[in-house]
C-alpha cells in the first residue's frame, strides 16, 4: 500500500467532519478495539473479518452491520452509539475489500 495515501488526498471544504469519523474508524480498527481483540498481529485482510467472510460469504458481514445498527437502539450514550457506529464503517470497508477481491478472482476465471 502507498504510505503517503493521506498525502494523496484531494481535501474538499465541508467534507472534513465525514474526513474525521472515517479516520476515527481507521484508528478503532488499527490500534483500538479492533486491534485489540481481533489483529493477532496479523494485517487487516487476513484478520478474521476478512477470512470468515471468504469462508462464508459477503452476507457474513452484511449480517454484522445489521447486528451492530440494532444494537445500537439499545445503547443509552451516544459515545457507546458512535463506537458501534464506527465499528459499522469498519465491516462495510471489509465487505468493499471482499466485493473487490470477488470481482477480481471472476475476472482472473474468464
Amino acid at each position: 500500500m502507498n504510505k503517503t495515501l493521506v498525502k494523496d488526498i484531494k481535501f474538499i471544504p465541508g467534507y472534513d467532519d465525514l474526513f474525521q469519523i472515517l479516520i476515527k474508524a481507521y484508528e478503532r480498527a488499527s490500534v483500538g478495539k479492533g486491534h485489540q481483540r481481533h489483529s493477532g498481529g496479523e494485517p487487516f485482510n487476513q484478520q478474521w473479518i476478512l477470512r470468515g467472510s471468504r469462508r462464508f460469504g459477503a452476507g457474513s458481514l452484511s449480517y454484522q452491520i445489521g447486528k451492530k445498527n440494532e444494537e445500537i437502539e439499545r445503547l443509552e450514550t451516544t459515545e457507546a452509539k458512535v463506537k458501534e457506529l464506527l465499528d459499522i464503517i469498519v465491516y462495510a470497508a471489509a465487505e468493499i475489500i471482499l466485493l473487490r477481491e470477488l470481482e477480481e478472482k471472476k475476472g482472473e476465471m474468464k
